[in-house]
């Protein structure tokens, strides 16, 4: 971090912005996708300072953005810093001996710059964050380990990529999923980093399939993923009028008009692509997706 950096200059408002949602802010923060900042006030200017806190348990500090304006009337935003070790609202609010609101609002400068100050001392002189994890659910992630995915995803996003699943490497930015692989790991108590060395980012698909999946998730994952979303768990198409109508949860009916070129065999449930698994030069079982008339890869 740039000797300074967080020091505010003559005439510079903070903007105190706290995020409701953890994991999907700090997934947005950690790839610079600044559609996240949805609540920010129409009196922001250029050179406005943006300090984001996500609501975890405890709560953390996330970035630092400041506010440029390259046309009139819109603004752009760069991070000038993102906390990756974690530091913790609470002990912000220890040292400058006040409550920060619990709302996004600008903050009044003197209290502006004790917070400042503060961070930059909390990044020279870390405090350890002690942390008790929770359960580890399949199903949602439990409150009490968010902030350890909030911790994980920002050290391991990267600007402009996806965050990938480290399982089956498909996009989990909109819904990541947290998992404890370590047996018991959830009721003790760690250093925060402790935890989060131990945190794998999931998709839902594969964190089912590391606690104890059902004989009918096992039969959905070895279906062919979906090339366009990556989803598994497709619909068989099923071409023609059959005298019997299939199980619509299992097969959708494609009708008797076959398509110019090789028909789809399977529909994603999830953004209804229809595609196909078929060989290709040497290399076997490869996923193409069905656009209109053209096949593409």
């Amino acid at each position: 971090m740039k000797p300074g950096l967080l020091v505010r200059e003559p005439g510079q408002s903070v903007y105190w912005c706290r995020q409701a949602k953890p994991l999907e802010s700090a997934t947005a923060l950690g790839q610079v996708n600044q559609n996240y900042l949805w609540n920010l006030p129409e009196t922001m200017q250029a050179g406005d300072l943006i300090l984001t806190a996500l609501e975890s348990t405890p709560a953390l500090i996330a970035t630092l953005e400041i506010a440029h304006s390259d046309e009139p009337g819109r603004l752009t935003f760069t991070t000038l810093a993102t906390f990756t070790d974690p530091i913790s609202v609470a002990d912000i609010e220890s040292m400058i001996g006040d409550k920060l609101p619990r709302r996004s609002q600008y903050l009044e400068d003197p209290l502006a710059d004790k917070v400042l100050e503060s961070i930059a001392e909390l990044v020279e002189h870390p405090h350890p964050i002690f942390v008790t994890a929770g359960p580890c659910l399949p199903s949602a992630p439990s409150r009490a380990n968010r902030v350890l995915g909030v911790a994980a995803i920002l050290q391991r996003s990267k600007p402009g990529e996806p965050l990938a699943c480290e399982i089956c490497e498909r996009d989990i930015s909109p819904r990541p999923r947290i998992h404890l692989p370590q047996a018991h790991q959830d009721g003790l108590r760690w250093e925060i980093q402790d935890h989060v060395d131990e945190v794998v980012l999931l998709c839902g698909d594969c964190h089912q399939m590391a606690h104890q999946p059902t004989l009918q998730q096992l039969r959905n994952f070895a279906k062919p993923a979906c090339p366009a979303c990556g989803e598994r768990n497709p619909r068989k198409v099923v071409w023609g009028m059959p005298a019997f109508g299939p199980d619509d949860d299992e097969f959708v009916t494609a009708g008797c008009v076959m398509p110019f070129g090789p028909p789809a065999q399977w529909e994603c449930r999830a953004c209804e692509t229809r595609y196909l698994v078929a060989e290709f030069d040497d290399r076997p079982h490869q996923a193409w997706a069905i656009y209109g008339q053209n096949l593409q890869r």
